[in-house]
C-alpha cells in the first residue's frame, strides 16, 4: 500500500511538470516582451548611490540619432562633480562600447550646484540626483540584424566629509525600430528635467565681454534690463577663485560681476568660459572676449 501512495504521487508530479514547465516559459516569454522596449537597465547600486543607464527612446532605427542617459541618484549628502569640479573633486569618465555604426557624443552637462565645505573650499557639482545626457550618433548604416547591445564603464568621485572613487560597468539592449521609434515613458520625465537644466545660449540681443584688473576680472552682462541676482561657474579651471563671494552689480541693461582672480592664473586670458545661472534658475553659456582700456 505504501509502494502504491509513493507510485500515486509521483505520477501526479510528473503529470503536473509540463504544465507548470509551460506556465514557466510563457512567464519569461512575457517578461522579455515587457522589458525589451523599455530602454532602462537595471540599476546597479554603487557607494552611497544608485547608477542607471536609460534611453530617451524605446528603440533604435538607423539614421536616427539616439540619447542615452547616465542617472546618479545620491544618498542624502553626498555629490558627485561637474565638469569643472571646482577647488577638488574630478567629473564621471565615461568609456562606451558600442555597436558598429554607433558614434558617442560629449557629455550634456547641466547646470551646477556651489557645493561650499569651508570658507577656503568650493566645489562645482550635484547631489540629490542628475542625469548626464549623452546624444549617439547612429549611422544610416548601421546593422539591422540584431538589437544593438551598449555597454559603459563609468568612474566618478562621490563625496561627503570623504571622497571615494567607485565604477560601474553599465548594460543597455536597444531592440530595432521599423519606423521612427517612440519615446521611452519610464524614462521622459527624467529627460525632460535634464533638458531643462541645460545651459541654453545666450538670446541673440544679449552681449557679453570682461576685462581684467590687477586682482579681479570684471564680466559685464548686457540683457536690455538690470539682473538683480545670478551666479557665475567658470568652465576652465584656475582663473577664479572660486570660494571668493561674487559681487554683482545690477546696471540699467543688466550687470556687472566682479571674479577675484585665481592665484593659479599665471597667463592673461582672452576668453572667459562659463554658465551664468539666473535667480529664475535659467542657465545661459558664456564666451565673454576681453576688453582692453
Amino acid at each position: 500500500m505504501g509502494t502504491n501512495a509513493s507510485r500515486s504521487k509521483n505520477g501526479a508530479c510528473c503529470r503536473g511538470t509540463p504544465r507548470l514547465w509551460i506556465f514557466a516559459l510563457h512567464s519569461a516569454v512575457v517578461l522579455v516582451l515587457l522589458t525589451a522596449g523599455t530602454a532602462v537597465a537595471q540599476p546597479v547600486q554603487a557607494k552611497h548611490a544608485q547608477v542607471e543607464l536609460l534611453s530617451r527612446q524605446s528603440a533604435f532605427t538607423p539614421g536616427r540619432n539616439l540619447l542615452l542617459g547616465v542617472h546618479f541618484v545620491l544618498e542624502n549628502g553626498w555629490h558627485i562633480y561637474w565638469i569643472n569640479p571646482g577647488d577638488s573633486g574630478q567629473p564621471p569618465v565615461f568609456k562606451w562600447q558600442l555597436p558598429p555604426g554607433f558614434t558617442a557624443g560629449e557629455i550634456q552637462w547641466p547646470r551646477p550646484q556651489r557645493l561650499q565645505s569651508s570658507s577656503q573650499v568650493v566645489d562645482y557639482g550635484y547631489h540629490d540626483e542628475v542625469l548626464l545626457a549623452v546624444p549617439v550618433r547612429v549611422s544610416p548604416t548601421a546593422s539591422t540584424s540584431a538589437a544593438a547591445q551598449i555597454t559603459l564603464d563609468t568612474k566618478w568621485l562621490i563625496c561627503r566629509e570623504v571622497c571615494l572613487p567607485d565604477h560601474a560597468q553599465l548594460h543597455l539592449s536597444l531592440p530595432l525600430a521599423a519606423s521612427a521609434p517612440s519615446q521611452n515613458a519610464a524614462a521622459a520625465t527624467l529627460f525632460a528635467a535634464a533638458a531643462q537644466r541645460m545651459p541654453k545660449p545666450l538670446p541673440a540681443t544679449w552681449r557679453t565681454r570682461f576685462n581684467a584688473r590687477k586682482d579681479d576680472l570684471i564680466l559685464v552682462v548686457e540683457t536690455g534690463k538690470p539682473i538683480t541676482s545670478g551666479e557665475f561657474f567658470p568652465l576652465d579651471p584656475d582663473q577664479i577663485e572660486n570660494a571668493s563671494p561674487q559681487r554683482l552689480e545690477p546696471t540699467p541693461a543688466g550687470a556687472r560681476i566682479t571674479l577675484k582672480k585665481s592665484d593659479l592664473l599665471t597667463k592673461e586670458i582672452t576668453r572667459l568660459r562659463g554658465v551664468l545661472v539666473l535667480a529664475s534658475g535659467n542657465a545661459y553659456l558664456v564666451e565673454a572676449p576681453v576688453t582692453r582700456p
